[in-house]
């Protein structure tokens, strides 16, 4: 009885087990240093940290003050446990005490007693009233009950089942969930993927705006240099015409002269006179030299091959340029159609990569799916040149 009341003082509260490194707290209580360290743990960094016996507050995380009398104390009582020859192995489902890793490696090979991780709220494992292990569930209140629940307690003639069928239940319930659920995720990742694209499509306005403009603006570069070539032709040729008009002009002067003195001379009545007249000097025997000796430059029109060959070259380069706009390299995210993969490909979540498996997928067969590990894209290109990388 005293070595009973000795151990309930050396049993932590929380893992109820024998201490193991205890620590005190301001408040005075001891807990050990890995129960208390994973309560406090729990509660984020917004939460309070408090005793969880006195449920004294700390503004802050107090320090953990190591408690050697209460350790040395605790050590001892287990010495002394095991120097009196007790066999036993403490199991968290019978007697909620720590073990360690050989002792654990034993009882594990009873099917009744599976030891499971003591920071899992143990204190709930044994009912409040009754100090039971909790080994059923009620199913009408849905709680889980002890031994003495069913038989005097609050539960009496109630159903109940074990805690294990319990939990398989349960977890067949939520199995059934996972499969509504994963196709509904996964549909949920499809519409995001294509509202990306969306916004991806969306975003493309602006560029096509861009690859407007560009165009727009080396269409008034090339028509500002034709009109400024335009202008150069006119004004040399007008400078042409101009000097070509002024040797014209004289020209005429000249050739009135003459022709005024030959009409004088063809109304004189005076033979002797006309023929003491000098012929030669008057010009009249021209022969055809007077043509000869003018030489009239040439002046043509605008130069209209030039300007035409300014005027292709300046659109060939402007057309050249929208090319390398529209045909410039983009990496396009390319999805996969699942229900094209064959079943020993397997697939990610956001149907972008895929990989051989030895194990069979079990798609439903439909007549798109491929028999052998591959799959096609959600996506096609009815034009333009592409290539692929592949990451193998």
């Amino acid at each position: 009885m005293a070595a009973a009341d000795l151990r309930a003082e050396l049993n932590c509260s929380i893992c109820l087990s024998v201490y193991t490194d205890p620590v005190t707290l301001p408040c005075g209580h001891n807990y050990c240093r890995g129960c208390i360290g994973r309560t406090w743990g729990t509660l984020g960094a917004s939460g309070a940290y408090s005793c969880p016996e006195c449920r004294a507050e700390y503004p802050e995380r107090p320090t953990l003050s190591r408690n050697r009398t209460l350790g040395n104390i605790a050590e001892r009582f287990l010495s002394a446990q095991l120097d009196l020859g007790e066999s036993r192995i403490y199991c968290p489902y019978c007697a909620r005490d720590l073990l360690c890793d050989g002792h654990v490696g034993v009882h594990r090979k009873s099917e009744e007693h599976q030891p499971t991780d003591p920071t899992t709220a143990l204190g709930n494992r044994k009912c409040s009233a009754h100090n039971k292990v909790l080994e059923y569930q009620c199913c009408e209140d849905g709680a889980p009950v002890c031994v003495s629940c069913c038989l005097a307690g609050g539960h009496r003639g109630h159903r109940v089942e074990l805690m294990s069928e319990a939990s398989e239940k349960k977890k067949e319930k939520l199995r059934k969930v996972l499969e509504k659920l994963s196709p509904e995720r996964e549909e949920t990742e499809r519409g995001a993927q294509r509202e990306r694209r969306s916004k991806v499509a969306a975003g493309g306005t602006e560029r096509v705006i861009g690859q407007i403009g560009g165009p727009m603006e080396s269409l008034e570069a090339l028509e500002k240099r034709l009109l400024s070539d335009i202008s150069r032709q006119k004004e040399e040729l007008f400078i042409q015409l101009h000097d070509l008009i002024q040797q014209l002009e004289i020209k005429k002067d000249e050739l009135s002269g003459k022709v005024h003195h030959i009409e004088e001379m063809c109304n004189m009545v005076d033979p002797l006179t006309v023929l003491l007249e000098p012929v030669g000097a008057e010009g009249a025997d021209t022969g055809g030299s007077g043509r000869e000796g003018m030489k009239v430059p040439a002046v043509g029109d605008l130069d209209v091959v030039l300007i035409s060959e300014t005027l292709l070259t300046g659109l060939d380069q402007i057309v050249t340029g929208v090319k390398g706009r529209i045909y410039w390299e983009e990496a396009m995210d390319l999805v996969l159609d699942i229900n094209t993969a064959g079943n020993y490909l397997s697939v990610t979540l956001d149907e972008k990569c895929a990989s051989p498996s030895l194990t069979d997928q079990g798609r439903p067969q439909t007549p798109r799916r491929f028999q052998v590990p591959q799959a096609l894209s959600t996506r096609s290109f009815p034009s333009g040149r592409h290539y692929w990388e592949v990451e193998s």
